[in-house]
Protein backbone atom coordinates (compact mmCIF):
# COMPACT_ATOMS: atom_id res chain seq x y z
CA UNK A 1 0.00 0.00 0.00
CA UNK A 2 1.38 3.35 -1.05
CA UNK A 3 0.97 6.09 1.54
CA UNK A 4 0.22 9.76 1.34
CA UNK A 5 2.57 11.09 4.01
CA UNK A 6 2.76 14.57 5.53
CA UNK A 7 5.70 15.68 7.66
CA UNK A 8 5.31 18.73 9.89
CA UNK A 9 8.57 20.62 10.32
CA UNK A 10 9.54 23.66 12.34
CA UNK A 11 12.41 26.10 12.03
CA UNK A 12 13.98 27.00 15.37
CA UNK A 13 16.90 29.13 16.59
CA UNK A 14 20.25 27.36 16.53
CA UNK A 15 20.70 26.59 20.22
CA UNK A 16 24.38 25.77 19.65
CA UNK A 17 24.92 29.43 18.79
CA UNK A 18 22.97 30.79 21.79
CA UNK A 19 24.80 32.82 24.40
CA UNK A 20 23.87 33.98 27.91
CA UNK A 21 24.23 37.60 28.95
CA UNK A 22 25.43 37.02 32.50
CA UNK A 23 24.70 40.59 33.58
CA UNK A 24 20.99 40.32 32.70
CA UNK A 25 20.41 36.56 32.62
CA UNK A 26 18.89 36.84 29.14
CA UNK A 27 19.54 34.26 26.44
CA UNK A 28 20.79 35.82 23.23
CA UNK A 29 20.25 34.01 19.95
CA UNK A 30 22.53 34.52 16.96
CA UNK A 31 19.69 34.82 14.47
CA UNK A 32 20.79 31.62 12.76
CA UNK A 33 17.83 29.29 12.18
CA UNK A 34 17.91 25.51 11.71
CA UNK A 35 15.41 22.69 11.34
CA UNK A 36 14.14 21.27 14.62
CA UNK A 37 16.28 18.25 15.52
CA UNK A 38 13.35 15.92 16.30
CA UNK A 39 11.86 16.70 12.88
CA UNK A 40 14.87 15.07 11.19
CA UNK A 41 13.70 11.72 12.61
CA UNK A 42 10.19 12.34 11.27
CA UNK A 43 11.52 13.15 7.79
CA UNK A 44 13.76 10.10 7.75
CA UNK A 45 10.92 7.81 8.80
CA UNK A 46 8.68 9.22 6.08
CA UNK A 47 11.36 8.53 3.48
CA UNK A 48 11.85 4.98 4.73
CA UNK A 49 8.12 4.30 4.56
CA UNK A 50 8.02 5.65 1.01
CA UNK A 51 11.05 3.57 -0.01
CA UNK A 52 9.45 0.41 1.39
CA UNK A 53 5.85 0.92 0.31
CA UNK A 54 5.71 3.75 -2.22
CA UNK A 55 3.72 6.95 -1.98
CA UNK A 56 4.36 10.67 -1.73
CA UNK A 57 5.79 12.91 0.99
CA UNK A 58 4.60 16.49 1.52
CA UNK A 59 6.44 18.67 4.01
CA UNK A 60 4.37 21.36 5.73
CA UNK A 61 5.70 24.24 7.80
CA UNK A 62 4.24 27.47 9.18
CA UNK A 63 6.46 30.51 9.48
CA UNK A 64 8.03 33.46 7.66
CA UNK A 65 9.62 33.20 4.22
CA UNK A 66 12.87 31.96 5.76
CA UNK A 67 11.13 28.83 7.03
CA UNK A 68 11.27 27.58 3.44
CA UNK A 69 14.87 26.58 4.20
CA UNK A 70 13.61 23.86 6.57
CA UNK A 71 11.30 22.54 3.84
CA UNK A 72 14.10 22.57 1.26
CA UNK A 73 16.32 20.53 3.59
CA UNK A 74 13.57 17.90 3.84
CA UNK A 75 13.24 17.91 0.05
CA UNK A 76 16.99 17.41 -0.26
CA UNK A 77 16.74 14.41 2.07
CA UNK A 78 14.10 12.84 -0.19
CA UNK A 79 10.65 14.39 0.34
CA UNK A 80 8.64 15.22 -2.80
CA UNK A 81 7.05 18.64 -2.28
CA UNK A 82 6.42 21.29 0.33
CA UNK A 83 3.79 23.69 1.60
CA UNK A 84 4.75 26.85 3.47
CA UNK A 85 2.02 28.63 5.41
CA UNK A 86 3.25 32.21 5.50
CA UNK A 87 3.01 33.56 9.05
CA UNK A 88 5.34 36.17 10.44
CA UNK A 89 5.85 35.58 14.14
CA UNK A 90 4.62 31.99 14.11
CA UNK A 91 6.70 31.42 17.24
CA UNK A 92 4.43 33.87 19.04
CA UNK A 93 1.41 31.58 18.54
CA UNK A 94 0.55 29.13 21.29
CA UNK A 95 0.30 25.41 20.52
CA UNK A 96 -3.46 25.43 19.96
CA UNK A 97 -3.39 28.35 17.52
CA UNK A 98 -0.44 26.94 15.58
CA UNK A 99 -2.04 23.50 15.43
CA UNK A 100 -5.20 25.01 13.96
CA UNK A 101 -3.19 26.68 11.20
CA UNK A 102 -1.30 23.48 10.40
CA UNK A 103 -4.44 21.35 10.44
CA UNK A 104 -6.10 23.60 7.85
CA UNK A 105 -3.06 23.24 5.59
CA UNK A 106 -2.89 19.45 6.03
CA UNK A 107 -6.60 18.67 5.63
CA UNK A 108 -6.76 19.05 1.81
CA UNK A 109 -3.81 16.65 1.44
CA UNK A 110 -5.83 13.74 2.94
CA UNK A 111 -2.75 12.03 4.39
CA UNK A 112 -2.65 8.44 5.58
CA UNK A 113 0.26 9.20 7.90
CA UNK A 114 1.37 12.45 9.50
CA UNK A 115 4.82 12.52 11.10
CA UNK A 116 6.26 15.23 13.33
CA UNK A 117 8.94 15.59 15.95
CA UNK A 118 8.17 14.63 19.54
CA UNK A 119 8.84 18.23 20.60
CA UNK A 120 10.54 21.41 19.45
CA UNK A 121 14.05 22.37 20.52
CA UNK A 122 13.02 25.87 21.59
CA UNK A 123 9.84 25.36 23.65
CA UNK A 124 9.89 21.60 24.16
CA UNK A 125 6.19 21.37 24.98
CA UNK A 126 5.24 18.54 22.62
CA UNK A 127 1.70 19.91 22.32
CA UNK A 128 1.33 20.87 18.64
CA UNK A 129 1.27 17.31 17.26
CA UNK A 130 -1.55 16.06 19.52
CA UNK A 131 -3.52 19.27 18.90
CA UNK A 132 -3.24 18.78 15.12
CA UNK A 133 -4.51 15.21 15.50
CA UNK A 134 -7.49 16.40 17.55
CA UNK A 135 -8.27 19.12 15.00
CA UNK A 136 -8.25 16.53 12.21
CA UNK A 137 -10.13 13.92 14.25
CA UNK A 138 -7.50 11.21 13.82
CA UNK A 139 -5.49 8.92 16.11
CA UNK A 140 -2.15 10.02 17.53
CA UNK A 141 0.81 8.07 18.92
CA UNK A 142 3.69 9.80 20.72
CA UNK A 143 7.31 8.85 21.51
CA UNK A 144 7.62 6.46 18.56
CA UNK A 145 10.88 4.51 18.38
CA UNK A 146 9.86 1.90 15.77
CA UNK A 147 7.20 1.94 13.04
CA UNK A 148 6.16 -1.17 11.11
CA UNK A 149 3.60 -0.73 8.34
CA UNK A 150 1.27 -3.43 7.03
CA UNK A 151 -1.33 -1.92 4.74
CA UNK A 152 -3.68 0.35 6.65
CA UNK A 153 -2.43 -0.94 10.02
CA UNK A 154 0.73 0.34 11.69
CA UNK A 155 2.48 -1.29 14.62
CA UNK A 156 4.38 1.26 16.67
CA UNK A 157 6.84 0.77 19.50
CA UNK A 158 6.92 3.74 21.85
CA UNK A 159 8.93 4.85 24.85
CA UNK A 160 7.14 5.09 28.18
CA UNK A 161 8.25 5.94 31.70
CA UNK A 162 8.18 2.24 32.56
CA UNK A 163 9.91 0.94 29.42
CA UNK A 164 8.42 0.16 26.01
CA UNK A 165 4.86 -0.16 24.76
CA UNK A 166 3.63 -1.64 21.49
CA UNK A 167 0.45 -0.30 19.93
CA UNK A 168 -1.44 -1.03 16.71
CA UNK A 169 -3.33 1.71 14.96
CA UNK A 170 -5.18 2.14 11.68
CA UNK A 171 -4.55 5.00 9.31
CA UNK A 172 -5.00 7.92 9.24
CA UNK A 173 -2.71 8.55 12.18
CA UNK A 174 -0.29 11.17 13.47
CA UNK A 175 3.03 9.81 14.78
CA UNK A 176 5.46 11.80 16.92
CA UNK A 177 9.05 10.78 16.24
CA UNK A 178 11.42 10.22 19.16
CA UNK A 179 15.20 9.99 19.15
CA UNK A 180 16.19 6.42 18.38
CA UNK A 181 13.46 5.95 15.78
CA UNK A 182 16.12 5.91 13.06
CA UNK A 183 19.38 7.52 11.99
CA UNK A 184 18.51 10.57 9.85
CA UNK A 185 20.45 10.79 6.60
CA UNK A 186 22.34 13.87 5.49
CA UNK A 187 21.22 15.53 2.26
CA UNK A 188 23.46 14.38 -0.59
CA UNK A 189 24.76 16.72 -3.29
CA UNK A 190 22.41 15.00 -5.74
CA UNK A 191 19.52 15.51 -3.31
CA UNK A 192 20.39 19.18 -2.80
CA UNK A 193 20.40 19.79 -6.56
CA UNK A 194 17.13 17.86 -7.01
CA UNK A 195 15.46 19.87 -4.22
CA UNK A 196 15.80 23.03 -6.32
CA UNK A 197 13.37 21.57 -8.84
CA UNK A 198 10.81 20.27 -6.37
CA UNK A 199 7.67 22.37 -5.85
CA UNK A 200 7.13 24.41 -2.69
CA UNK A 201 3.70 26.01 -2.52
CA UNK A 202 3.40 29.19 -0.49
CA UNK A 203 -0.08 29.73 0.93
CA UNK A 204 -1.74 32.39 3.03
CA UNK A 205 -2.90 31.23 6.45
CA UNK A 206 -6.57 31.00 7.38
CA UNK A 207 -7.89 33.34 10.02
CA UNK A 208 -5.33 32.77 12.76
CA UNK A 209 -7.01 32.31 16.15
CA UNK A 210 -5.76 34.44 19.01
CA UNK A 211 -3.29 32.81 21.34
CA UNK A 212 -4.64 32.02 24.78
CA UNK A 213 -1.20 31.70 26.35
CA UNK A 214 1.56 34.28 26.68
CA UNK A 215 5.11 33.83 27.89
CA UNK A 216 8.18 35.88 28.62
CA UNK A 217 11.57 35.66 26.95
CA UNK A 218 13.75 32.85 28.36
CA UNK A 219 16.26 33.78 31.04
CA UNK A 220 18.64 32.09 33.44
CA UNK A 221 17.93 32.13 37.15
CA UNK A 222 20.33 33.81 39.52
CA UNK A 223 22.43 31.36 41.46
CA UNK A 224 21.63 31.60 45.14
CA UNK A 225 24.20 29.87 47.30
CA UNK A 226 24.96 30.28 51.00
CA UNK A 227 27.72 28.81 53.12
CA UNK A 228 30.46 29.32 55.67
CA UNK A 229 33.92 30.18 54.41
CA UNK A 230 36.82 29.12 56.62
CA UNK A 231 40.12 30.68 55.75
CA UNK A 232 43.35 31.99 57.27
CA UNK A 233 43.35 29.29 59.98
CA UNK A 234 45.52 26.17 60.36
CA UNK A 235 44.21 23.02 58.71
CA UNK A 236 43.63 21.30 62.07
CA UNK A 237 41.50 24.20 63.31
CA UNK A 238 39.57 24.29 60.01
CA UNK A 239 38.85 20.56 60.38
CA UNK A 240 37.55 21.11 63.94
CA UNK A 241 35.24 23.87 62.73
CA UNK A 242 33.94 21.63 59.93
CA UNK A 243 33.20 18.78 62.35
CA UNK A 244 31.45 21.18 64.73
CA UNK A 245 29.32 22.52 61.88
CA UNK A 246 28.38 19.01 60.72
CA UNK A 247 27.34 18.08 64.26
CA UNK A 248 25.32 21.29 64.60
CA UNK A 249 23.44 20.42 61.42
CA UNK A 250 23.09 16.82 62.62
CA UNK A 251 25.00 15.59 59.58
CA UNK A 252 27.63 13.75 61.60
Amino acid sequence: MAYQIVVLVRQVPDLNAARINHSTGEIQFSGQMVINSFDDYAIEEAIRLKEAHGGEITVVSAGPAGAKDAIVRALAMGADKGVLVNIDGADKLDALALAGVLAEAVKPLSPDIILCGQMSDDFGAGEVGPAVAVALGIAQVSSATLVTANGSTLTILRDTEDGKQQVSVDTPVLIMAMTGLNEPRYPSLKGIMAAKKKPVESVAPPAVPASQTTWSAPFTQERDAAGVLVQDVPAAEAAKQLVAWLKEKKLA
